[in-house]
């Protein structure tokens, strides 16, 4: 008989581990990993589990320290187990399995974030089933950072919450899953593979602004940001990330001219940014604004948090953006 693979639950806090909806209480934090598998049945016969806690938190309090906390913790302990299962809230998710993936350089074993939309303890959850299908994705020969909901794993720098109802609450907009759960199991994107040693690459700097175009949108906007002390200013434009002609390329170039990297990302769900399609997004590129390609809104703030970290100017930034760094580029 085949030895069960050993799987550390590194528990954050979240809807799953209420006790009901409408109540903060946790479910027994002290001991997370034995009071889930009674609700969990059979669970504990697919995998040998191991559970601790990081901290209880609502995810719309986890910052970038408890990011870096967690990925110290699973590559203290990545010689102990073949895989780890991180138990976090819905509504940030996506920027922890984003951050991850980036701190995690060169993987070489299963790091998968799921969630829930109801409380573990209810009758009617998808907790059961995110836990049991997560569990046996830290078991697979996926060398990644991955976020399992619904019935896909999907690579966390690809993923964005989609709804606040739904059990499919995530997507992965420009790449399909890389495991799809039915009957069977089907493995659709190619995984990653380390190119090298892992390594533990954390820090981020949260001096980013983000800026949501409207039509009329003057680019005082940005001079403020700029002048408040962002570091570097992420602009979500329209369609393929085509911004307003007047006075934005001007303003993007005076960003640039002070060290201040400017990404243009696109408020449309899926599609990539194509700056040189049109006019206004051209005169961006010309100006010196880079594009955020594929990349989710949330992988683009949070690689931006963690070039600013890793880079002394603009221009390392500019070089290190263009890296497909952990997939979040290419497929």
């Amino acid at each position: 008989m085949a030895k069960r693979k050993r799987i550390l639950f590194l528990h954050t806090g979240g809807t799953l581990g209420m006790q009901s909806l409408g109540d903060p209480g946790p479910l027994a934090p002290s001991a997370i990993a034995e009071n889930v598998l009674p609700y969990v049945k059979g669970l504990g016969d697919l995998v040998d589990i191991h559970g601790e806690v990081l901290c209880n938190l609502d995810s719309s309090d986890l910052s970038p320290s408890h990011w870096e906390a967690i990925g110290s913790t699973i590559f203290g302990r990545r010689a102990d187990y073949d895989g780890f299962v991180v138990l976090h809230g819905t509504d940030t998710m996506a920027y922890t399995a984003s951050a991850l993936s980036f701190m995690l350089e060169d993987l070489d074993r299963p790091v998968v974030l799921t969630g829930s939309q109801r409380p573990v303890v209810q009758v009617r959850t998808d907790a059961r089933s995110n836990l049991i299908h997560s569990a046996i994705c830290a078991t697979l020969d996926v060398p990644e950072v991955g976020l399992y909901f619904g019935s896909v794993l999907l690579r966390g720098n690809r993923a964005t919450k989609q709804s606040s109802q739904a059990y499919d609450a995530y997507t992965s907009p420009n790449l399909p899953p890389l495991v799809e759960m039915g009957v069977g199991i089907e493995h659709r994107t190619p995984v990653r593979r380390p190119r090298g040693p892992f390594r533990f690459r954390p820090g981020f700097d949260d001096r980013v602004a983000v800026l949501w175009l409207l039509p009329g949108s003057r680019p005082s906007g940005l001079r403020t940001c700029v002048e408040a002390g962002a570091k570097a200013v992420v602009l979500l434009g329209f369609g393929s990330g085509n911004v307003p002609q007047e006075g934005w390329p001007e303003a993007i170039a005076d960003a640039s001219a002070a060290d201040v990297p400017v990404i243009i990302g696109t408020q449309c769900l899926s599609g990539a940014v194509v700056l040189e399609r049109y006019t206004g997004g051209s005169m961006a590129l010309q100006a010196g604004a880079l594009s955020a390609g594929h990349m989710t809104t949330e992988a683009t703030v949070v690689k931006t948090m963690a070039l600013l970290h890793r880079c002394r100017n603009r221009q390392e930034f500019v070089l290190a953006w263009l890296e497909d760094l952990a997939g979040e580029l290419y497929a």
